[in-house]
């Protein structure tokens, strides 16, 4: 099931709703508590599934991917990506990059509609129940939307009330102030929700919990917060406690498409659901794209290799991010079922009638034949004698220079565990597949972390529960580790296995303040740019130029 946030209802729930870029205008649009519509339950109803609608902008979309996993350790710009002010934290990263700027608005809008929902709670024309359960599902998107802009661009306008009329000035909040509200929220959203999976992308209280123990870890780990550790690990153990949710046996399962419902999948604590009907796609932006687009971003150009055609099942090349050798070294592929689960390495030939002897420089492939490889390795001779003349091999030489440099962007060892081979057309860009934002997985990540420290021998348990449920059958006695190898850097190496590509990297590299010197390490593109400055993003400049206080309120220090 899926929530409906039909274009009538957004015109409804939105008409009059200010974003930040709007309440510097001189037209008071607000007028919300004066339209009867309001004050009706279609009309609350309405409010709050517009709520969730700046969700769609974040999960399944292109430049959260940029924000969140490239300039990182783990991703670098693909032959087409478009911002590598963001990839490469170039000169050009400043306030006039257009999609911060519009992230900026995205952002404020969808906390400007939670501010606008929650000012119509309680209703008296609402029963108690439902009161309570449209605050809490309220007040935790308003957490998420929050915890995203001030991890974001750091202290920046903390705004808890719907904006009314011509706003023309800025004050800035400090992050302790934001999660202090982020927390608040998160505990009212615990205490007004009932304890269940949620099956139709609505929040419950197994959500709330386990959101709340990620922003308690994100505090714990920037602050070095004994108490937040604590909050965070036992968060984690009573959602993963609860047994309404169970690992997969085989991760790439995972990811098909059969289980890409986020509301029947075992895995999946919270998703934002998405259709094959496209109508039904709606966000607050047309010119982001209906729909689940995260399956195009890591596909690399195969339709122009021998013997290869662009098809539904191999997915639309965007080659917007290519993996680093860093990312892919990580796993070991002989013991670690993620490595096969993550990325595609095999192709087959798919033009129609394909015949022997017809490709160039390939006399022997035929339809259905090998016609790529990839290897993170280097090809040894008789595996490229084994080649010749029946398929081409891509190796760590070919794609990778000794440092980690590229020397392919176009052609690369891509993920494929956001694909989507049930499209109707091979150029579709929308996807019906949910996008995850919380599994079990990440609580028993969580949970390892939080209590390495404290109590050792408990999240060796997590860690090596979740490892062993990772390994290729008979071999998970070579997952497990031992307590001397558990420290910050493993499980940042744990979270890159088993979460990459799922928005969290560079929100992970921040708040364990490792941002800098990875991408130093590991990212030969950014590693001669970044500083720490790059840790929060630079504040949009109409953002700036709209405001009359300047003096009090500039851009974040180190950007033009």
């Amino acid at each position: 099931m899926k929530i409906k946030i039909t274009a009538l209802l957004m015109a409804f729930s939105l008409a009059g709703l200010t974003s930040c870029e709007d309440y510097l205008s001189e037209t008071n649009k607000s007028g919300l508590t004066q339209d009867p519509f309001f004050q009706t339950e279609l009309g609350i109803t309405a409010a709050v599934n517009a709520s969730y609608s700046g969700t769609r902008l974040w999960y399944g979309k292109e430049f959260p991917s940029a924000f969140a996993e490239t300039g990182t350790d783990l991703f670098l710009r693909g032959g087409d990506n478009k911002a590598n002010q963001i990839s490469d934290y170039t000169v050009d990263l400043n306030g006039a990059q257009t999609n911060l700027k519009d992230y900026w608005a995205h952002l404020y809008k969808a906390l400007n509609t939670c501010n606008t929902a929650l000012k119509l709670l309680p209703a008296p024309i609402l029963s108690e129940a439902m009161n309570k359960q449209y605050e809490g599902e309220v007040r935790f998107l308003r957490a998420h939307y929050l915890w995203l802009i001030t991890e974001t661009w750091g202290d920046v306008v903390l705004q808890t009330e719907p904006t009314a009329g011509a706003v023309t000035t800025a004050k800035r909040s400090s992050v302790e102030d934001f999660y202090k509200v982020i927390f608040a929220d998160l505990d009212i959203a615990i205490a007004n929700l009932a304890p269940a999976k949620s099956t139709n992308g609505r929040i419950t209280q197994d959500v709330a919990k386990a959101f709340k123990a990620r922003m308690a870890l994100t505090r714990a780990s920037s602050t070095d917060n004994a108490e937040m550790y604590a909050t965070a690990a036992t968060l984690a153990r009573e959602v993963i406690a609860s047994g309404r949710y169970t690992l997969f046996s085989d991760f790439k399962s995972l990811w098909d498409m059969k289980n890409s419902e986020g509301g029947a999948n075992s895995e999946v604590v919270y998703y934002v659901n998405y259709t094959n009907d496209d109508t039904m796609n709606g966000d607050y932006d047309a010119a982001a794209g209906k729909g689940n687009n995260s399956h195009l971003h890591f596909i690399m150009v195969y339709d122009k290799q021998p013997g290869m055609e662009r098809s539904v099942a191999y997915g639309r090349p965007y080659q917007r991010y290519v993996p680093t050798l860093h990312l892919l070294d990580l796993f070991n592929e002989k013991v670690d079922q993620r490595y096969a689960g993550t990325f595609q390495t095999v192709w087959l030939a798919n033009v129609p009638n394909l015949k022997a002897g017809t490709v160039n420089g390939y006399p022997k492939m035929a339809f259905g034949d090998t016609s790529m490889v990839f290897m993170k390795t280097v090809a040894t001779p008789a595996q490229v004698a084994n080649a010749a003349g029946r398929y081409k091999i891509f190796d760590r030489n070919t794609m990778y220079k000794e440092d980690g440099s590229l020397l392919l962007r176009s052609q690369f060892i891509q993920m494929s565990k956001l694909m989507d081979p049930t499209r109707l057309t091979a150029n579709q860009e929308w996807s019906s597949r949910d996008g995850f934002v919380i599994r079990i997985a990440e609580l028993y990540l969580i949970a390892a972390e939080a209590l390495m420290k404290t109590n050792p021998a408990e999240a060796l348990t997590y860690i090596n529960d979740l490892r062993k449920k990772r390994a290729i059958p008979g071999k998970e006695a070579s997952m497990a580790i031992a307590a001397k190898d558990l420290n910050i850097d493993f499980i940042l190496d744990e979270r890159a296995r088993e979460l990459a590509g799922e928005l969290f990297r560079w929100y992970d590299l921040k708040r364990t303040g490792k941002l800098v010197s990875y991408v130093q390490k590991y990212n030969a593109d950014a590693k001669a740019n970044i500083k720490e400055t790059h840790n929060v993003r630079p504040i949009p400049q109409v953002q700036l130029d709209a405001i009359t206080n300047k003096e009090e309120f500039k851009q974040n220090p180190g950007y033009n």
